[in-house]
């Protein structure tokens, strides 16, 4: 085989890794994905991305959805840019870097703005399709709704884990009272209402939540 060849070779080679990395990187298990997401709280990556790698303006770019390739991430994390500071092999092992990305790989992209309510003026036929849906079955939708807002901090099952435990909440506070706080969280937890959340989405997943035993 000719220098020229076995060049090819190695490019093609390179080539094909790139572009398999990132469906690689959604192969992670639940188990590393919850891993990921203790991680990503304990080693402070929310303090400047945000808990769910939304990033800030101010203090960090998003990471999540689609967070790049895994190589690229570590060779980031090792030296990073800008204010970033470096997470050695010591601080942050390359298999718990593999862990955070698939959490970060694992996060669902919002919903897309025409199904907001609050910026299409109530007036979007998503809106209406959820109206129908919580109108059928609230705890139902109120489950989804925990499901890709609030599992993440709270757990799958309201056990906690970044956020309180939220398990048998109801024996603590009225539905009112559960529903004030969702409309005004208090410390890390994201305001969610009004935006990402309508005041029927936080009647349901308030009931939920008072479900939770």
């Amino acid at each position: 085989m000719t220098k020229l060849s076995m060049k090819l070779h190695f490019l093609a080679a390179t080539v094909t890794i790139a572009y398999a990395w990132p469906m690689l990187s959604h192969a992670g298990s639940n188990a590393d994905i919850e891993a990921g997401r203790a991680l990503f709280m304990q080693k402070g990556c929310f303090e400047c991305h945000g808990i769910f790698g939304q990033g800030s303006i101010s203090t960090g770019p998003a990471l999540a959805p689609h967070p790049i390739p895994l190589p690229a991430m570590e060779a980031y994390v090792r030296d990073p840019k800008e204010q970033m500071p470096v997470f050695s092999k010591k601080i942050l092992p390359d298999d718990e870097i593999a862990r955070i990305h698939a959490y970060l790989d694992s996060l669902p992209a919002g919903r897309p703005a025409e199904s907001i309510r609050l910026l299409n003026g109530g007036n979007s036929s998503a809106s209406a399709l959820e109206d129908s849906s919580s109108a059928s079955n609230p705890v139902a939708h109120g489950a989804s709704i925990y499901a890709a807002n609030c599992a993440a901090c709270h757990g799958q099952s309201g056990e906690g884990g970044v956020g309180p435990a939220l398990i048998g909440i109801s024996g603590r506070y009225r539905m009112d009272g559960i529903e004030a706080r969702i409309r005004e969280p208090s410390g890390i937890m994201p305001r969610l209402y009004p935006g990402s959340l309508n005041a029927g989405d936080v009647e349901d997943v308030a009931r939920f939540v008072a479900s939770l035993k």
